[in-house]
């Protein structure tokens, strides 16, 4: 690329989305002999609108109508969330060598705001959650925090052992490693930070190929996350009944092709000036771990977990409170902070995308995208562990070795069967501007 570099200034809007095959497998180089330095300076503006039906565990009893002849348990719908936000994302790509590339993102959410109503048919009068009499796990309609601020940084290093551009017959590799760090304020029920607090590790392998005026691409990734010991609501208790401490780690893979009506390379291959349409479908599968739900801040801010007269009817306890201390076993927490065990879960997903380079310095790119995250239950902490030396089949507050059984962050009016919460699925929609200026 040249060395004269342009400046741009942003002026439309609009989650980030998979990436285009010009981004997954182009990578910045330096210290070639015509071209000692490449580096994209770019700002995109993603909005996205996340919406989901939230059912509910019930033991459905002969006697009421509608259930069937003999007991079971059955889900109903309960809950209906959405979510939109607005967020602002800062690049910087630039080489450090041969196909070597350095990148960063500084990312901004702008707005962000999760609200929960009653699904369709249900209110007071029949909700298993916020009845008109009884006790309430948390109330409905339920707004969460309207949250902004500086989230979590990432950093990553690109390189690409095979670039069709210096060797036209070979295809396009890139190997990606980029570590995000827990650098926002940690999202809490009662705040309005959006940092996740932790560590996270993605590893992907991208490889593409330009045909005349199309160019496939594939590519496989991973995305690993851990909590920050330090600052995070995934909290390890040091109990060895506790079955999971973080996020599950996510395995996925995205194809497409992007398609070229005008594309007018430099002299040495690179793009240069082009108009490009890119379509694709992304699937991935999240292991089972524990997460920030569509009920997050619900559970964690629940006044029932504050308040001594809010009781179980399941057992003598807060509502969304679970307390380890009985028998003189080992403390734990006291109330929920909106972190739940989740089941494994798949997403797939699709997106189309306009790139526009009509002068060197400077690209125009607008993206739709559309996912689906597939069923699963939101709320499936298992009881304990069984740690007795040799085992009982018991799970024991006090076990012959002294040792609290118990799961430090199960709760079971909402993790016991047949009052566990599950997603019937989630649509997630979104759009993206972004502007890139280019050296």
């Amino acid at each position: 690329m040249s060395t004269k570099f342009r400046l741009f200034i942003p002026i439309l809007l609009l989650v980030a989305v998979p990436a285009s095959s010009a981004e997954l497998t182009t990578v910045m180089s330096a210290a070639d002999k015509e071209d000692p330095f490449d580096g994209v300076l770019s700002i995109s503006y993603d909005w996205q609108l996340r919406k989901s039906l939230i059912s509910r565990e019930f033991q459905c009893d002969p006697t009421i109508a509608g259930c069937p002849s003999q007991p079971m348990i059955v889900t109903r719908p309960e809950l209906k969330s959405q979510r939109v936000s607005h967020n602002m994302n800062i690049d910087l790509r630039f080489g450090l060598y041969h196909d070597l590339e350095l990148n960063i993102r500084l990312p901004i959410v702008i707005q962000d705001q999760l609200n929960l109503g009653f699904a369709t048919g249900v209110d007071r009068r029949n909700s298993q959650v916020d009845p008109g009499l009884g006790r309430s796990l948390f109330e409905v309609p339920n707004n969460g925090q309207i949250r902004s601020g500086f989230g979590d940084m990432a950093i990553g290093i690109r390189w690409a052992p095979l670039v069709q551009w210096r060797q036209p017959k070979h295809p396009n590799l890139v190997f990606d490693v980029t570590y995000t760090a827990p650098s926002g304020k940690v999202r809490e029920a009662y705040n309005t930070a959006v940092g996740m607090g932790l560590h996270q590790l993605h590893i992907e392998v991208a490889a593409s190929k330009l045909w005349r005026f199309i160019e496939p691409y594939f590519s496989i990734f991973s995305d690993l996350r851990f909590p920050s010991p330090e600052r995070t609501l995934f909290t390890d208790y040091g109990a060895e009944a506790q079955i999971l401490t973080g996020p599950g780690q996510k395995l996925g893979m995205k194809m497409g092709a992007e398609w070229f009506p005008w594309r007018w390379p430099r002299k040495d291959n690179k793009p240069g000036q082009y108009l490009s349409i890119d379509t694709g479908l992304a699937m991935s599968y999240t292991f089972r771990g524990r997460e920030a739900t569509d009920l997050f801040e619900a559970l964690g801010s629940s006044s029932c977990a504050s308040n001594p007269a809010c009781l179980s009817s399941n057992s003598l306890k807060n509502m969304a409170a679970y307390d380890r201390t009985l028998a003189g076993a080992q403390g734990g927490p006291r109330s929920l902070n909106g972190i739940t065990d989740v089941s494994a879960y798949g997403t797939i997903g699709a997106w189309a995308g306009i790139h526009l380079q009509s002068i060197q310095y400077f690209e125009v790119s607008l993206l739709f995208m559309y996912q689906r995250e597939l069923p699963h239950y939101l709320t499936t902490a298992v009881i304990g562990k069984d740690l007795s030396n040799p085992r009982d089949g018991r799970i024991e507050y006090v076990n012959a070795n002294g040792a609290n059984e118990f799961n430090p962050v199960y709760n079971s009016d909402i993790d016991e069967p047949g009052r566990r919460f599950k997603s019937e699925g989630t649509n997630i929609f979104g759009v993206m501007v972004r502007l890139s200026g280019k050296i």
